[in-house]
């Protein structure tokens, strides 16, 4: 893989919170290309697939919060993939 390297004027911080901002992005983007892609998810895998750790605590927050999940008697906790990206996309809010 080719290696790009950028080189910023420091004083443009603007710019440089950009560069931040799509480095985020990319490494968004590699963790979801490695996650799980079954419709229903273990709580580990839908931590994963939101910030690339296997802990269950970001899960286990939102669930608290009101995040749907699937119980079957006797079997584990499922979350269904296409609910998480609903429920996150709609706590997003713009912070000025």
């Amino acid at each position: 893989m080719a290696k790009v390297t950028i080189t910023l004027d420091t004083e443009d911080m603007t710019l440089t919170e950009d560069f931040k901002n799509i480095g985020q992005l990319v490494t968004m983007l590699k963790v979801a290309s490695n996650a799980p892609s079954a419709p229903y998810m273990t709580k580990a895998e839908a931590s994963k697939l939101i910030d690339g750790y296997s802990s269950t605590t970001p899960i286990e927050t939102m669930i608290k919060k009101g995040l749907p999940v699937v119980k079957v008697d006797g079997m584990n906790m499922l979350i269904k993939r296409q609910t998480l990206i609903d429920w996150l996309a709609s706590h997003e809010v713009t912070e000025a």
